[in-house]
């Protein structure tokens, strides 16, 4: 299965898009604006910042092939980065999620002590052919 992850442009553009729709967004434009992104092997991964409150969307497979009654859950994991110490927990479930055509969009939790922490973004969906899930990459929360 080939997954697929949202990158800094994907996310770049998803910010402008949600900063030029504040208050009545038009939904269907912006999952048009959101940009799979894999790094070329070799390359290094691009961390993007973020923070708490700010809102992302994240297209992979498992999500594009859902079916209707499918849950889609994103969960954010505390990475271990060196000079980075731990919150006091592990992982973090993104409650304020919002379908939308092959993407998921959901705003970064703003919990105790999450920022200056870089976080793994996982998108879980499951249904009752079973479950699937796809890795978007690591964000820093700042």
């Amino acid at each position: 299965m080939r997954k697929q992850i949202v990158g800094v442009a994907g996310i770049a553009a998803l910010t402008m898009a949600m900063t030029a729709h504040a208050g009545g967004a038009n939904l269907s434009r912006l999952s048009n604006m959101i940009t799979p992104y894999a790094p070329p092997d070799g390359e290094a991964e691009v961390v993007p910042n973020v923070s708490p409150g700010d809102q992302i969307a994240i297209a992979c497979e498992p999500i594009e092939q859902r079916s209707a009654d499918s849950d889609v859950r994103v969960v954010l994991t505390i990475s271990a980065v060196p000079g980075e110490t731990m919150p006091g927990y592990k992982k973090v479930l993104a409650t304020d999620a919002q379908l939308l055509k092959g993407a998921v969009r959901v705003r970064i939790p703003d919990v105790p002590d999450i920022e200056d922490h870089t976080v793994d973004l996982n998108v879980y969906v499951v249904d009752d052919k079973g479950s699937q899930h796809c890795n978007a990459g690591h964000m820093k929360i700042t």
